[in-house]
């Protein structure tokens, strides 16, 4: 890497840190419930039924999400098997190929800049949430894959002319809406809307123009329909509602399943672009002086689509990512590397880290209070130290220093995650959990759970039969426990003798207790635990 020019060493700096943190998060990481989990186990009921068309969560129809990433899950075991790694490489490699895409997109926005396109992937993969996201099963980075794709394709027809362009564009946002649905045109439509920002002629933008935008549109609207109508049929009335309705206008206006305030985003932005805000030379290059007009572009994108996310009432971190990469460009374009020497706040991170790391015993019993294991491997607060040691090295070193002080704090980050993965597999692992759950069932034993469940064992576990799910009253709760023979998954805030010492399975989980318990006998001891809190309350 020594003899590397400072541009391609940007982008192959970009990738090591990816397949680096990728990495890490499949080996020293678990699946985490609830929502990886439960991504993977609505995959493996379709791969076990056989059932493509309509996803299932234990046993019932799944109608949050459409089904591309849960075929694409199914068609990679159909090829290799149902191994937990190759289940964890499947999402990682959209991240990868959204660092190459970002690239060819900031060719098309800054088609004079060459440092735009080598460090655009180093910026983006440098935002903390993304960064953080990029090794985990979600939907949005898969989708940004789909939309950067779109846009690219839009941007060609507009330098073409070329109908073929603008026809794929809609094969792209419509597998877009195969992943995540009618979402995909709250990037897309503000993208249009700006059109006279980014097309390389704008006095050539036209009728025809639209009208091939409007074509594109038709297309993805029939490769969502080519899969929501024959879902429809099969899945029955509700289900067709909640496809049709559920995952557009009912979505957006009555999502409070994670409500929060208009300004949400806005004050979340410091901590979900970090490290830049923080970043000294940042400010030095001063990148709001001048500007042209795919500067103003790139800015109103972002700012338009984080605005119409601050009107909707559910907001979530990674609803953003796929407008990151038009603010990754702008910043790649505006920076002045020469101007970055040491970053404090680099500086102080890799403290913070190393700190945590070798500190742990210290405080990892109280954060994680339900772990038995409380293990941290230390050895990994080395790396860290010797990203301090280089930054702080007054000499000349072959690498640029902004370089030098992204990946000093992405790959100490990854060192932090790295070294809790005792603690992380002794809190989230639910493969023993789903283990003990599948040899009961293959027993003949029914098994239930009681309250809300996000199918978070069928993929560990390979569970072949449903959970019975039990109302979480107590009337419906003590009516079935005493009358069902089985087994009941039960979860309490704290270890207690009676279920330990009755329980068929206990561990700790997600800071909690979970036990598997004998119907007759859990509903035994929760009766003579009301029992015990009654007589104190009388006695009090």
């Amino acid at each position: 890497m020594f003899s590397i020019a400072p541009n391609i060493q940007y982008a192959v700096l970009a990738l090591m840190v990816a397949l680096f943190f990728i990495s890490v998060n499949v080996l020293f990481r678990p699946i985490f419930p609830i929502d990886e989990t439960r991504y993977v186990s609505v995959a493996w009921e379709m791969w076990l039924d056989n059932n493509w068309l309509v996803p299932h969560i234990n046993g019932a129809t799944y109608d949050h999400k459409p089904p591309f990433m849960f075929w694409l899950f199914s068609s990679i075991w159909a090829l290799f098997g149902t191994s937990e790694t190759v289940t964890r490489m499947v999402v990682p490699v959209f991240s990868l190929i959204n660092l190459y895409l970002v690239s060819k997109l900031a060719q098309k926005v800054y088609p004079d800049s060459p440092q735009a396109k080598w460090l655009s992937p180093l910026i983006l993969i440098s935002f903390l949430s993304w960064f953080l996201y990029s090794g985990m099963i979600m939907f949005d980075l898969m989708l940004t894959v789909f939309i950067q794709l779109a846009v690219i394709s839009v941007w060609k027809f507009a330098q073409t002319d070329r109908i073929f362009w603008a026809r794929l564009s809609g094969v792209f946002l419509g597998l877009g809406m195969l992943t995540k649905g009618p979402v995909v045109f709250v990037y897309f439509i503000p993208f249009i809307a700006l059109v006279r920002l980014w097309h390389p002629s704008p006095s050539r933008i036209n009728k025809a123009f639209f009208k091939a935008i409007v074509q594109s549109v038709f297309i993805a609207i029939a490769v969502i329909l080519a899969w929501a109508i024959p879902a429809a049929i099969a899945g029955g009335a509700e289900y067709a509602k909640a496809i049709f309705w559920g995952q557009s206008a009912g979505r957006i206006q009555d999502s409070f399943a994670h409500a929060r305030p208009f300004y949400w985003y806005v004050m979340l932005l410091p901590a979900l672009l970090f490290p830049w805000f923080f970043l000294t030379g940042f400010w030095r290059s001063r990148p709001w002086l001048g500007g042209e007009r795919s500067d103003t572009f790139c800015l109103a994108l972002f700012v338009i689509v984080v605005a119409i996310f601050s009107c909707f009432s559910g907001k979530q971190i990674h609803y953003l990512f796929p407008v990151f990469p038009f603010a990754a460009i702008w910043v790649a374009n505006r920076l002045s590397p020469e101007k970055f020497t040491t970053e404090p706040a680099v500086i102080a991170m890799l403290v913070f880290v190393a700190i945590a790391i070798l500190s742990s015993p210290l405080w990892v019993e109280k954060v994680f209070r339900s772990a038995q294991i409380t293990e941290v491997y230390q050895s990994w607060a080395l790396l860290p130290v010797a990203f301090m040691a280089l930054l702080l090295w007054k000499r000349p070193l072959p690498f640029e220093r902004l370089a030098l002080n992204l990946g000093a704090l992405m790959l100490s980050l990854s060192a932090l995650l790295a070294s809790l993965s005792p603690i992380l597999n002794n809190l989230y692992d639910v493969t023993d959990i789903g283990r003990q759950i599948h040899q009961l069932q293959a027993r003949g034993a029914s098994v239930s759970f009681v309250g809300k469940y996000h199918n978070t064992f069928g993929y560990a576990g390979r569970l072949e039969a449903p959970l019975n799910l039990i109302s979480g009253s107590k009337e419906e709760r003590d009516a079935f426990l005493s009358t069902e023979p089985g087994y009941t998954v039960w979860i309490q805030r704290k270890k207690t003798d009676p279920l330990a010492e009755n329980a068929v399975y206990m561990t700790p989980f997600r800071g909690k207790w979970l036990f598997i318990m004998d119907n007759q006998m859990l509903e035994k001891i929760l009766q003579e635990n009301q029992t015990n809190n009654l007589l104190v309350a009388e006695d009090s």
